[in-house]
């Protein structure tokens, strides 16, 4: 699948299809965004990975440090199943998943939503990767990777039938930035990418190609 082809088709599809308000409201939220830099500010390249402790569908607890003790990872956050653009995201990592277990790595996937829901898209998707649930986006926010919709975006996910507050265990209606981040064992970061636009995210080919980076390196480090 050529993921960047795929987002851009459907973000062309989605704007379309919106009223004129609503494709204003959209866009001026994601300028809003874009003003604070919040992507440019939160996690980042040579950042340390915030420790968690997340629940996955059936309840399992896990650890960054757990999981960084059995090799890097390569750890998304996604803003939820009910996202088309995610959708594509979180298949495309499915996709990505052999040749990043064969580099000794394994896919995370961190969503707000709740074990039920993490159980009901991970099923649907056919997703073999490790979905995390992050009530009330604790784990985005300690990255510095979350944000409170404004009064008009509500009102878009509203008209929607989307209630963030319920869905996400919260009292405020707030959502993840889309990021992807490749992590070395130290839990340093070597590969970030964030985005408040959800119809970008990168090719999969770079979450690989830093792996296979991480990996030389460590085999030099080792002679």
């Amino acid at each position: 699948m050529n993921l960047a082809k795929a987002l851009r088709a459907l973000n062309q599809r989605h704007m379309a299809a919106l009223p004129a308000r609503d494709r204003r409201d959209f866009q001026d939220e994601l300028d809003r965004l874009r003003m604070v830099r919040l992507a440019e500010e939160g996690l980042g390249l040579g950042d340390y990975l915030p420790d968690f402790a997340l629940r996955d569908g059936v309840g399992r607890l896990w650890t960054s440090k757990e999981l960084l003790d059995r090799g890097p990872l390569v750890l998304a956050l996604f803003r939820g199943g009910w996202c088309p653009y995610c959708d594509l995201t979180m298949f495309a990592l499915e996709e990505a998943r052999p040749a990043i277990e064969a580099l000794g790595a394994r896919a995370v996937g961190v969503m707000p939503e709740n074990s039920r829901r993490i159980v009901e898209t991970c099923s649907a998707r056919g997703l073999a990767y490790l979905m995390l649930s992050d009530p009330a986006n604790a784990f985005a926010r300690t990255c510095g990777l979350a944000y409170d919709l404004s009064l008009d975006h509500i009102r878009l996910q509203r008209m929607r039938g989307r209630d963030f507050p319920a869905l996400h265990d919260d009292t405020t209606w707030r959502l993840p930035v889309p990021a992807v981040f490749v992590v070395a064992p130290d839990a340093r970061v070597v590969f970030a990418f964030a985005d408040v636009d959800p119809s970008r995210w990168p090719d999969p080919e770079a979450l690989l190609t830093s792996l296979q980076e991480l990996r030389d390196a460590h085999a030099l480090l080792n002679r």
